[in-house]
């Protein structure tokens, strides 16, 4: 009977892709796991802010929040930026130095601003600045378009996550047998909404995005006393993400020339450091006595180094230090309000540093220490725009007089 029964209904047959099938589920999976986090890493590692890249190699000043500045060659990474000397040094203890980096949490939280200044660039720099500024305000139609199309995504950026999430999860409903996607579901979902976030860009703000090309006024907490001060920095806004904000300006006008001497010594009792940022309301504690004050900048002593400091409401260029018997060093460094610039007294000691104040830099900062809070319309009327240190931009977008201009 048995036997009977098994010749009228034989036990089913393996099928011989079952073994197949299962390895290719299992190749498609670690493909999946590892393309996750080949995209994550890519975007999250190597992606750089877009203001921060405008000034990728470019010579550059960094000032820190409590207004210690450095300037070189600058390198722009997605974790910090890297500040190449324009000359290496040896400090106190005999370790010869060659560059600055800045990265990490102290990157969020020390880095104030960078400053470009056009004429202490080099020929190479100055070209690609000029043509920078020009891609910059003059964008194309094209450009105007991927701009126009990427707000449009930023705007309903939850939506489309929320679609993706929805499409990979309605696709594993309809597909139970999908042993894939009942797995790899998740990752999935994150490929897609990271990729949308890159595409989409940092931020969209209607408030900020109609001030592209037009002046603006940016205000920056004082480096030293953040909670009672503001520093005015006046420019047209090229560009902002959730970090930082970029303002540039097409012409650098500069001021007067003038210049400091330093004292004849070589060291001096060390300061004592700056102390923490005092809760809102509170004013700083007093520095030390400057050994000078001339022309508006005061000189201090700090053990084995000159503090110079730009106590002038405008930021001003180190141009050079000239001192008998030796040759003149450059530096084009900037010195913003209230910011500091180091030196070594034995090198600099009796030397004549060469300033000039200056007007209009290219500035990027972080959202988080500056504020756009003024707009500023150029208007016919006299002393508002040298009050403002404004200048009407040549090179304001305008597609109808580009299409008048026979596309010049």
């Amino acid at each position: 009977m048995i036997a009977a029964f098994l010749a009228q209904n034989p036990p089913p047959t393996p099928s011989p892709n079952t073994g197949a099938n299962a390895a290719t589920v299992f190749y498609i999976t670690l493909l999946i796991i590892f393309l996750t986090g080949i995209v994550t890493t890519v975007v999250t590692k190597w992606a750089r802010d877009k203001c921060l890249k405008y000034f990728h190699g470019f010579h550059v000043t960094l000032e820190r929040a409590r207004g210690q500045t450095t300037w070189g060659l600058v390198k722009i990474f997605a974790t910090g930026v890297e500040i190449t000397y324009d000359h290496p040094y040896v400090d106190a203890h005999g370790l010869k130095k060659t560059s600055y980096m800045l990265y990490g949490p102290d990157f969020e939280q020390q880095l104030l601003a960078l400053f470009r200044y056009h004429h202490e660039l080099d020929d190479a720099q100055q070209k690609r600045r000029d043509a920078q500024i020009r891609s910059t305000f003059n964008p194309g139609p094209l450009k105007r378009m991927w701009r126009s199309v990427r707000n449009f995504v930023n705007t309903l950026r939850d939506a489309f996550n929320a679609a993706i999430g929805a499409v990979v999860s309605q696709y594993q409903h309809a597909n139970p047998s999908s042993a894939v996607l009942s797995t790899q579901g998740g990752n999935v979902t994150q490929i897609g909404q990271t990729l949308l976030g890159k595409f989409a860009g940092n931020a969209y703000e209607p408030l900020l995005e109609q001030y592209i090309g037009r002046a603006v006024m940016v205000d920056c907490v004082d480096p030293i006393n953040p909670n009672n001060a503001i520093v005015e920095y006046t420019g047209y806004l090229v560009d902002y993400t959730a970090q930082f904000l970029a303002v540039f300006n097409v012409q650098h006008s500069t001021g007067e020339r003038f210049e400091v001497t330093l004292p004849d010594v070589e060291q001096g009792p060390p300061l004592p450091p700056l102390p923490s940022p005092p809760p809102p309301g509170v004013p700083i504690p007093p520095l030390p006595p400057p050994e000078k004050i001339e022309n508006e900048v005061a000189v201090r002593v700090d053990g084995l180094r000159f503090k110079v400091q730009n106590t002038r409401h405008d930021p001003v260029i180190v141009l050079r230090l000239e001192r008998e018997g030796y040759e003149p060093v450059k530096f084009g460094n900037v010195i913003p309000p209230m910011a500091t610039f180091d030196l070594p007294a034995r090198d600099a000691r009796g030397g004549r540093l060469v300033l000039e104040c200056v007007r209009m830099l290219d500035l990027v900062t972080p959202r988080k220490f500056a504020t756009i809070r003024h707009g500023g319309e150029l208007v016919e009327r006299r002393g508002f725009v040298d009050e403002l240190h404004l200048r009407q931009l040549p090179l304001v977008p305008t597609v109808l007089n580009r299409f008048r201009n026979g596309g010049e």
